[in-house]
């Protein structure tokens, strides 16, 4: 594995338009342009009381992204909070860096004294599942077939 480190994401930085090019092209459920994602990202990460973005990086390389929020985007379940919007870069999949983030993102929960955190996930219940989450529901989440997902923190 390699030597992954996570940082929280600030207003104004280059990060911040590293996530948010990021969330644009991966995600398309945000139904977002660039400037309104980014928009929406600095105003979420101008504000750290319960949640926050996080970027990994490897030797300075920014190499993944992922959430803690409140509410996930059109939920199925009234939950709260949610491990949302988790990204690695392809050249660096399968390589740690997805799981340092869930690690990191759980941690940002416990210092929050949440006790439970959400997931929804279509294609990764294995991966989040090695990683201790246990599948709560499934659900058809914007016509696909979604995991909720649980882990007590």
């Amino acid at each position: 594995m390699t030597d992954v480190q996570t940082f929280i994401v600030e207003p104004g930085t280059r990060e911040l338009a590293i996530c948010t090019r990021w969330r644009v092209n991966a995600f398309s459920v945000l139904q977002a342009s660039f400037e309104q994602e980014l928009l929406s990202l600095e105003l979420f990460a101008s504000d750290h009381t319960h949640g926050v973005a996080l970027i990994a990086k490897v030797d300075g390389e920014a190499v993944g992204t992922c959430l803690l929020v409140e509410a996930e985007i059109e939920p199925n379940h009234d939950v709260s909070p949610w491990l949302a919007g988790l990204f690695v870069v392809p050249e660096h999949r399968r390589k740690g860096a997805g799981a340092v983030l869930v690690r990191a993102i759980e941690d940002q929960a416990r210092q929050r004294e949440f006790l439970r955190l959400y997931l929804y996930t279509t294609e990764a219940v294995g991966f989040y599942a090695k990683l201790g989450w246990s599948v709560l529901d499934r659900t058809s989440w914007k016509g696909l077939d979604t995991a909720l997902m649980v882990r007590d923190l």
